[in-house]
């Protein structure tokens, strides 16, 4: 599929739920959410059987949290067999991947993103308003045992919270073959309404880690990340700016929410219901939408005001 700005649309993202066992605070509110999944994992194989005849190569399973979702190493294991599936990816808390990792990797993950907000439990359990961080190294230790590569990190900074954790991310890697990435809040979703203070930008976090990086890298998979390595590391650091550098001219995503829409750019609330085409398996009409969104994919939006990123899949 090719939009209307001449970009390549060769990747899909599906929220499997919008359901997390988790409740970051610049996700989700406390309490369970009022959405609910409309599709089926038959629904979703469905989409990428139709969307990998269309040219998508790449998936990343979203939420919510995906292994909440009863039954998923055997929908990856169906998704890969379909021609033009490369990769699957799998964006997770990690909170249970370490009894997961195994099977799924079998199945066809090849790698996973792993969201990471504090190395110290204290923090961590404030953040998320109850994890467990114990549970998540370990669900970081299981992928890399299995061989899933790379393993990212996403850890998204905020000021007053986190900041003052850059530089001993940074330092892990020196320690783990892992990839931090270094995220910027977006002002939307929960965060909407956080301070000034609350953002922490891109720059000031590279110019913070200047003295330890050792020259730039390359990362599979590494999406709108820019990457570095630091002296001595195992692994690397990557900073993606969604909001002071956007990289939309390189966009080449469609998200499928957790409620059966389909929406052509992170950052706005057009979307195409999916589910009438779904239900009735109607390969035409949910080709149709496809490459409706795909065309209808802005040079750059910022109109995103009502939607949680569990629901969106981010």
């Amino acid at each position: 599929m090719i939009d209307g700005q001449g970009r390549v649309i060769d990747y899909l993202r599906l929220s499997l739920t919008a359901e997390c066992n988790l409740r970051c605070r610049y996700c989700l509110p406390e309490g369970r959410i009022v959405s609910h999944s409309k599709l089926t994992l038959a629904d979703f194989a469905f989409i990428v059987e139709v969307a990998a005849g269309l040219g998508i190569s790449r998936v990343r399973l979203t939420g919510g949290e995906p292994l909440l979702v009863q039954g998923l190493a055997e929908f990856v294991a169906e998704i890969r067999q379909y021609p033009g599936i490369q990769d699957i990816a799998l964006t997770t808390n990690a909170q249970g991947l370490d009894n997961l990792a195994d099977a799924i990797y079998q199945a066809g993950v090849s790698r996973v993103n792993i969201s990471l907000d504090s190395l110290r439990p204290e923090r961590y359990a404030y953040l998320t308003r109850g994890g467990k961080l114990q549970l998540t190294l370990q669900g970081v230790e299981a992928a890399l045992y299995v061989g899933m590569f790379p393993v990212k990190i996403n850890c998204v900074i905020m000021g007053g919270l986190n900041d003052d954790e850059i530089e001993a991310f940074a330092l892990w890697t020196r320690v783990k073959p892992v990839s931090v990435r270094f995220i910027e809040l977006m002002p939307f979703g929960e965060a909407a309404n956080w301070p000034d203070s609350s953002f922490v930008s891109v720059r000031s976090m590279k110019e913070r880690l200047a003295p330890l990086i050792s020259h730039k890298d390359k990362v599979t998979g590494g999406g709108p990340a820019e990457s570095f390595v630091i002296t001595g590391a195992l692994g690397s650091i990557g900073f993606i700016s969604g909001t002071t550098e956007h990289f939309c001219g390189t966009c080449s995503r469609l998200r499928v929410t957790s409620v059966g829409t389909i929406r052509p750019c992170l950052f706005s609330d057009l979307e195409y219901s999916l589910q009438e085409a779904v239900r009735n398996r109607n390969h035409q009409e949910l080709q149709t939408l496809l490459l409706d969104a795909a065309l209808s994919k802005p040079v750059r939006e910022n109109s995103m005001k009502t939607k949680r990123m569990a629901e969106i899949g981010g």
